[in-house]
């Protein structure tokens, strides 16, 4: 995880990105990270995951990769209830609330023999 939070910190510092929405960013590719270990890589694993950053019109694309089995995290997305408290919760899908309440758009696809998912921010780099 240091290495992939050193890239993503020098990803934002090179697009100008703020450090309050680099760390937002941090949060939602430890998530993403961490589940992949978890529960495709079934913790202790040397494979790899694959994370890109592309600038579009309206902010930039985070897309992550690994080559876990198939999995779509958005499939299986139900809202949580805000009126219940966390422990309440069923275990999962806060993460995902996460990166629906930050991301314009955030699609999964199986390409080859990597989960791809790709999460839309309207973040701009600062003027």
């Amino acid at each position: 995880m240091a290495e992939i939070r050193s890239f993503v910190e020098h990803a934002c510092t090179t697009a100008g990105i703020g450090r309050e929405d680099c760390l937002k960013l941090l949060l939602i590719v430890e998530e993403l990270f961490t589940n992949t270990v978890t529960h495709g890589y079934r913790e202790e694993s040397e494979s790899p995951v694959w994370i890109a950053f592309d600038p579009c019109d309206t902010g930039f694309t985070l897309r992550y990769e690994d080559a876990a089995p198939p999995h779509n995290p958005f499939g299986e997305y139900r809202p949580t209830d805000t009126a219940v408290l966390i422990a309440q919760q069923p275990v999962g899908g806060l993460g995902l609330k996460l990166i629906r309440s930050l991301a314009t758009d955030a699609g999964y696809s199986r390409e080859g023999e990597r989960n791809c998912i790709r999460i839309t921010f309207a973040i701009r780099a600062r003027s």
